[in-house]
């Protein structure tokens, strides 16, 4: 009688731990191929919001899967229009335009958007010298509605930050608007050497990059991503993450 009480004592202590990871929510995290912020290596998601992510989970977040195979003007459109499935978005750049139209889950990353260009006698400072030449950007970019409020509204768009740079590589323009992390990145991805690559004209302000969804997304869920990246940063974990990518 008295193994039996320490048997059922035992399994009741074990118990919350199987009906913990049972009962756990799932994310479903759209993501841009934006590297080294995230994107897919021998098929399995990577990069810095990935990382992030998973760690997170540890942390009490819930558990993510991610899912980079879906345009990203359309991933933007399920997040809003989700169904019955629990979803995010990332790595999702906050700006005015986005402010009232998503649910800002929790800052992973800033960044700053900026010009860069390539074999120009001088790069472009200024917004009379881009408004009046072809600029390479991503197709969707949160970049975008910044640079035509600033009146630079000849873009040539690309459907990625790999393509966009190859494009500037071959000269099919020589300047492209993109954050610091993904120009240099990708730049160096290709061959170049980013000391070739001309750093030019920022673009607003510095970028808070997050994991955002819509606005029907259960509190309770953003709570527990929101405190478990809070608890990363408090405990050096976020730096560490962030140090091992610049």
């Amino acid at each position: 009688m008295k193994m039996k009480r320490i048997a059922l004592a035992a399994f009741f202590l074990i118990l919350p731990l199987f009906t913990t990871g049972a009962l756990a929510e799932k994310v479903v995290v759209y993501g841009l191929s934006a590297m080294p912020l995230c994107g897919v290596s021998d098929g399995k998601p990577v990069g810095i919001t990935v990382e992030i992510l998973q760690e997170a989970t540890l942390y009490g977040a819930p558990e993510f899967e991610f899912v980079m195979d879906v345009p990203w003007l359309r991933a933007q459109m399920m997040v809003q229009n989700p169904g019955d499935e629990l979803n995010a978005i990332i790595p999702f750049s906050r700006s005015p335009q986005r402010e009232g139209t998503f649910k800002w889950v929790g800052e992973l990353i800033q960044t700053q958007f900026r010009l860069y260009s390539f074999d120009r006698a001088t790069p472009v400072l200024s917004v009379e010298e881009a408004a009046a030449i072809p600029v390479g950007v991503v197709r969707g970019h949160a970049i975008i509605p910044l640079l035509k409020t600033l009146g630079i509204e000849r873009l040539d768009e690309a459907p990625d930050a790999e393509i966009n740079a190859k494009k500037l590589q071959h000269k099919r323009f020589d300047t492209i608007a993109e954050s610091d992390f993904i120009a240099l990145y990708n730049w160096r991805k290709i061959g170049e050497d980013t000391s070739r690559l001309q750093e030019g004209l920022a673009i607003g302000e510095l970028t808070r990059v997050y994991i955002a969804a819509g606005l029907h997304f259960p509190d309770a869920a953003a709570e527990k991503i929101t405190d478990a990246l809070r608890k990363m940063e408090q405990d050096g974990k976020l730096k560490e993450i962030l140090d091992r990518w610049r």
